[in-house]
């Protein structure tokens, strides 16, 4: 893997450290993605907004060649996040399983030239440990699969702070159904 350091410290105005053979049309492309996912609508606009892209990784998985993607998100857990016993809310992981492993597979889409446009259709998570309030979290997202009607990702959630794996998700996606024609 060829290795484009573009900066070392994440902040919402830098570009993220870019790992693999990407090219600078699909490092853009990526950049303007990235922020259209997470500052867009109103739905957890604060903890979207928060999430700042730090790396992206494009590689060939060992035991089979395939291509695949890693991508990886920081932020730091604030009011907007918490449960009423003052973590971070299960609902609040979730989104960001959601948006964030979505954007490790958009990634190998565009690396690849492949549709990348599917829906969600499963995700699964697990909690391992409460995340505190003002905790640096990162979300790392791998790609699993990437078939031309389901892919899947994985994603992890770490407390940096507190130097723990606090949760994990599989995300399954799929092609959305063509809309019917109306007679």
């Amino acid at each position: 893997m060829t290795t484009h350091t573009v900066s070392t410290e994440a902040s919402s105005s830098q570009l993220p450290v870019f790992i693999g053979d990407i090219s600078p049309a699909v490092r853009d492309e990526i950049c303007s993605f990235s922020r259209f996912v997470t500052e867009r609508g109103a739905f957890a606009r604060s903890t979207g907004s928060s999430l700042v892209l730090t790396e992206v990784g494009v590689f060939r998985r060992e035991k089979d060649g395939k291509a695949h993607a890693q991508v990886t998100y920081q932020t730091t857990v604030h009011d907007d996040m918490l449960n009423i016993g003052g973590n971070m809310h299960g609902g609040c992981a979730i989104y960001m399983i959601d948006i964030c492993s979505s954007m490790a597979l958009a990634v190998l889409g565009m690396s690849t030239g492949k549709p990348w446009n599917f829906v969600s259709q499963a995700i699964n998570t697990t909690f391992h440990a409460p995340v505190p309030l003002g905790a640096k979290i990162e979300v790392v997202n791998r790609t699993v699969s990437f078939g031309s009607r389901t892919v899947s990702a994985t994603t992890e959630i770490w407390d940096l702070t507190n130097g723990r794996l606090c949760v994990t998700g599989v995300h399954n996606k799929m092609k959305p159904s063509e809309p019917k024609a109306k007679l």
